[in-house]
């Protein structure tokens, strides 16, 4: 069973190590960027994280943990508190960053984490809690938009080079990994489709 509670400073390590461990699956295809630079890169954003714990008034750091195994870790969520909208104005929490261990892929884990979340924006004051989706990253998009998360803007992006507009670049498949992680959930479906 899935139970959520406010993380501690016991908690960064997991948080960290889950953060860079998962970064990939955010990563545009279109993108050319070596994994390992966004996981630097990760590392480096999530050098105060010791601070936003004990700013509570900034953000809330969560952690979702499986109670029938000891408490292991299974994700955690960082709302960030005081965003605009960009058009409208309108104050609203932010989910900087969300990760959950893929043992824990459709578990509720993530769902658990984000539903607290709004009950902790609500509870400050905000109508409304915003995140970004990597349009690439279906898994992630499909979860959102189940747990009823509406789709509200598009990110257009266009490569430039010296004759203007230049073609996306792209990742290499095996840097891809919410494309590698859904093509090897599905051999293992037609596997065990084929053992039956």
């Amino acid at each position: 069973m899935i139970e959520i509670r406010r993380a501690g400073l016991a908690d960064c390590a997991f948080i960290r190590e889950l953060s860079v461990e998962v970064v990939g699956q955010g990563i545009p295809e279109n993108r050319d960027i070596p994994t390992a630079e966004v996981q630097e890169r990760c590392r480096e954003g999530l050098a105060e994280l010791e601070q936003w714990i004990v700013r509570k008034r900034e953000f809330a750091i969560l952690v979702a943990v499986d109670v029938e195994k000891d408490n292991q870790r299974a994700g955690f969520i960082i709302i960030e508190f005081n965003h605009a909208e960009e058009s409208t104005g309108e104050k609203q929490s932010y989910i900087f960053n969300l990760a959950v261990r893929p043992e824990y892929w459709g578990k509720w884990a993530g769902h658990r984490l984000v539903w607290e979340a709004c009950k902790i924006s609500h509870q400050r004051g905000y109508r409304y809690m915003t995140s970004k989706v990597t349009a690439s990253n279906e898994r992630a998009l499909l979860s959102a938009v189940k747990l009823g998360f509406e789709i509200e803007r598009y990110q257009l992006t266009i490569a430039c080079g010296p004759e203007g507009r230049a073609r996306m670049p792209g990742r290499p498949f095996a840097e891809r990994d919410h494309a590698v992680t859904r093509m090897l959930k599905d051999r293992k479906k037609k596997k065990s489709g084929e053992t039956k």
